[in-house]
């Protein structure tokens, strides 16, 4: 029963680490991934080092291909670009097992108990969650003495001996442990797990080096299982990249296990530990397993990046596009949030669609009053087109943003997080009054209203500038301006003035019965209604001004 509880115990402190770490890395340097991952270009080196940061701050191939996977989901990175990328997370990915073979024993105390202090106590943003990834990096070291102590719990009789020993028991069984390896890896959906368990495991003399290298294959192979499962509802590009990973890492597999022997000894020798000096081995496995774990991923790159466009142009053949690929959202998939930083950058870029969405209805209202005699019912339908996709953008930016509000955010993340939601909602607002005006103008045909040309022009050139307001207000947005809202507040407090004056026009006319009561009405809605615009975009303005 100790047994169970320690491995549990050691195997749920290694996930929580790990993810504590994860989640700090990307609060301390997520702009950093975010610029990286948004500017990644047609070069290969790039491309790769792309990839390096990404998984350095992520900590997880796995999570960091879920993240290219849904970034070419949204248009972001291209095919091409994406391939180089996820070969640099591979060889990133591989810092965390050496942190774990590093096994510091009494410093993982000091680690645990100083940052878990500095985290609770500190007042800067940036101590605390520095607190939190030593709190992390201590809960590894915790957690891997616990899984020693489990493992040196039971008998060296009862480990089965093709996962100890799977080369003495020929190739159907090495091969056998590879397999086991992945399913396990990708059950537990992080390769940096299972290897953390194959290193508290060797510590304690039961492996061979042939089982631990096994086990490392296998977990590199179950890591492209993350990928597969994000990129399933996505476009035909996404699935290519995540079987593009799928191809490199069973590529480097199937070479590993061809010359198998020659890895064993390389290791070996690399490592300092010839394969007969076997007294020296429990000591020297943690180190072997972190070298061999990146040096198949390095291995991974050598062999993929000269081959990277026949790799391409294969997954191109093997994946044929679906016939409709894309519902209403453009650069946002409801799916898994692995990066709170790269999250809200496609949200970000998901808002500024639905202002371009918003624009249009705007311009189509226009053209819309530019004639109130005709039915106009080609203009009407593409507006409440795009209104109902605002309509399902909002709703989705709204559940998407909510859900990484209740990740671990810095506070500008936050503010960022929170703005976006106003945005979305201001802006489907504007698109809502964009139909509601489509609607006053059909049943002012529909009655045989009419406006004279005067006021008309008046609500047209007011509709105008409203406008303008709003595209110069999504501009500053798109270009990430700073401290420009009061130049909007004053735009729109001469809106606001012009407005009253046009309303007013309006009574006179009215009380002077110069136009008849069913034409001021209308007038006077569509005029409390190009108003409604006015506030919304101010409302978009200050979401984003105050931010």
């Amino acid at each position: 029963m100790n047994v169970a509880l320690s491995f549990l115990g050691g195997l749920g402190l290694l996930l929580f680490g790990l993810k504590t770490m994860s989640e700090s890395l990307q609060v301390l340097f997520g702009e950093r991934l975010r610029r990286r991952m948004s500017d990644v270009g047609a070069g290969l080196y790039e491309q790769f080092t792309a990839g390096v940061v990404a998984s350095l701050i992520v900590q997880s191939s796995a999570a960091a291909a879920v993240m290219i996977v849904s970034f070419v989901n949204a248009g972001l990175l291209s095919l091409s670009q994406a391939a180089g990328v996820i070969v640099g997370a591979n060889v990133g990915a591989t810092t965390a097992g050496w942190l774990l073979a590093l096994r510091l024993g009494p410093a993982a105390l000091a680690l645990l108990g100083g940052g878990a202090l500095t985290h609770l106590l500190a007042r800067r943003e940036e101590a605390r969650f520095a607190g939190a990834l030593a709190m992390g990096i201590g809960m590894l070291f915790v957690a891997l003495e616990w899984l020693q102590q489990a493992a040196a719990a039971v008998p060296a009789a009862a480990w089965p001996q093709w996962l100890v020993a799977p080369t003495a028991h020929g190739s159907a069984t090495l091969l056998a442990t590879v397999i086991v390896a992945a399913a396990v890896t990708a059950l537990l959906q992080s390769s940096t797990v299972l290897i953390g368990i194959v290193i508290g495991v060797a510590a304690t003399g039961v492996l061979r080096l042939d089982g631990a290298l096994a086990l490392v294959i296998g977990a590199n192979l179950g890591s492209t299982i993350s990928a597969h499962r994000a990129a399933a509802p996505a476009t035909a590009d996404s699935r290519r990249v995540a079987l593009l990973h799928s191809l490199v890492n069973g590529l480097t597999a199937i070479v590993l296990l061809l010359s198998f022997g020659w890895w064993l000894r390389a290791i070996a020798w690399l490592s300092f530990h010839p394969l007969a000096s076997d007294a020296a081995l429990p000591a020297a496995l943690p180190l072997q397993i972190a070298l061999a774990h990146t040096l198949f991923n390095v291995l991974l790159a050598a062999l993929a990046l000269p081959l990277l466009g026949p790799l391409v142009d294969a997954a191109m053949q093997l994946i044929n596009p679906m016939q409709r690929e894309r519902g209403g959202l453009r650069y946002l998939r409801p799916g898994v949030v692995e990066s709170p930083a790269l999250a809200i950058e496609q949200c970000r870029l998901e808002v500024l669609h639905m202002a371009g969405l918003a624009a249009a209805a705007l311009q189509l209202t226009r053209d819309l009053l530019a004639d109130l005699h005709t039915e106009a019912r080609e203009l009407r339908r593409q507006i409440l087109e795009r209104e109902k996709a605002t309509d399902v953008a909002q709703h989705e930016v709204t559940i998407f943003m909510t859900r990484v509000l209740a990740g671990r955010l810095s506070v500008a993340q936050g503010q960022e997080c929170r703005a976006l939601i106003r945005a979305a909602d201001e802006i489907e607002s504007i698109a809502d009054y964009c139909e509601r005006l489509a609607n006053y103008r059909r049943r002012m045909v529909r009655d045989g209203a009419t406006i004279d040309d005067t006021a008309l022009h008046d609500l047209q050139e007011y509709l105008d500038r409203t406008i303008a307001l709003y595209n110069d207000i999504i501009d500053r947005i798109r270009r990430k301006e700073t401290h420009w809202l009061s130049a909007i507040e004053a735009k729109a407090q001469f809106l606001a003035t012009d407005a009253n004056a046009l309303r007013d026009a309006n009574l006179q006319s009215l009380a002077a019965q110069r136009v008849a009561p069913a034409a001021g009405i209308f007038y006077n809605d569509m005029l409390v209604a190009v108003r409604r615009i006015r506030n919304h975009a101010l409302n978009l303005a200050e979401a984003f001004g105050t931010a």
